[in-house]
């Protein structure tokens, strides 16, 4: 029996991997993993169970044509209780979690390997996994919750290291009255203890089969390093990748050694950074991050990754529309401190 790993993202932003066998529908291979989609018929009639797959190949058995119109198809949106996953595939919902999912989400015991600062505002921190336990199912670009020892307080932060086997990385930005700031700045020591719960997010790397642009800002480039380590790992480096990277000052920039080897790993990535206040010998661009957006680095053809603070976001969004990109080509993730 042939299966495939199938995430399942709802619009709240929590996601769930299950195996699929290709000989079920998707809907009895959650009912099998007792998540219950939402379905009136079972037979591709009421368009009830209507999901859309933004990643994977699969087919689909007989359907009413009303319940799912070519012009929907081609969008690849299915009826989940018709569907069959020929690969690996994610699948999006358009209702909460809660609605078919009864089961808490996922929690990981880890223990701090090891916590550096890497710039003026920002810390590295690296969790190990306790021996016997999975990798943390999570796509590219999607985030979970860390507690924070010694308090009741947990805080959101995207993993910056592709899935798989590993200690878990991310990269925090330290603010003065921050609850994670504080213990990473004044407490947090190898072998702590660090909940994780998770994963969580509809902002993740869909298959690169066309050029990628990303613009992070600040600690917004996290999940882009996610993505990028995760292309590498498995090949998919025949797209260009050009990243747009800003800060408030070049004192806050950080991976710059880890950006500068993805050449060596097939990855054509071409990098811009931009800083609000620069220094002396500054020989970047200067100003936001957005104003680094040229028409010539549009491609309508292309995906767009965005992450960091909320204004910025905006802003390259109304960009990228008035230029002529899809919104369905635009992804994005807001970081707000915490």
């Amino acid at each position: 029996m042939t299966t495939h790993t199938v995430t399942i993202v709802f619009e709240d932003g929590r996601s769930v991997a299950i195996q699929a066998a290709e000989a079920d529908t998707i809907y009895l291979a959650c009912l099998k993993n007792k998540i219950r989609i939402l379905t009136d018929c079972i037979e591709g009639a009421c368009a009830t169970c209507k999901a859309t797959c933004t990643q994977g190949e699969y087919a689909l058995d007989d359907y009413s044509d009303e319940a799912l119109s070519a012009e929907e198809a081609a969008r690849r949106e299915v009826l989940t209780c018709r569907m069959h996953v020929k690969s690996d595939c994610v699948i999006e919902y358009p209702y909460e979690s809660r609605l078919s999912v009864k089961a808490e989400p996922g929690t990981w015991e880890t223990t701090v390997a090891a916590v550096e600062k890497v710039s003026s505002t920002v810390v590295r921190l690296d969790l190990d996994m306790t021996p016997d336990a999975p990798p943390v199912p999570f796509l590219p670009g999607q985030y979970v919750h860390l507690s924070v020892p010694g308090t009741h307080e947990r805080r959101s932060y995207s993993f910056a290291n592709a899935p798989g086997p590993g200690p878990c990385r991310f990269y925090v930005k330290l603010l003065e009255e921050g609850v994670m700031s504080a213990w990473l700045r004044d407490a947090a020591r190898p072998g702590d203890a660090v909940t994780m719960t998770g994963p969580f997010g509809r902002f993740y790397l869909r298959r690169p089969t066309t050029p990628i642009l990303m613009v992070a800002g600040g600690t917004g480039l996290a999940p882009m390093l996610s993505m990028l380590d995760h292309m590498a790992a498995t090949g998919a480096t025949d797209q260009k990748v050009r990243l747009l990277l800003g800060a408030n000052a070049e004192d806050e920039l950080f991976a710059l050694e880890q950006l500068g080897g993805y050449a060596q790993k097939g990855i054509d990535l071409a990098i811009e950074r931009s800083v609000v206040e620069p220094g002396p010998g500054w020989g970047g661009a200067t100003g936001h991050v957005t104003s680094m957006l040229r028409f010539d680095q549009v491609d309508a053809g292309q995906q767009v990754y965005l992450c960091g603070p909320p204004p910025m976001i905006e802003v390259a969004e109304e960009w990228l529309h008035d230029h002529g990109i899809e919104d369905a080509r635009v992804h994005a993730e807001k970081f707000l401190p915490s």
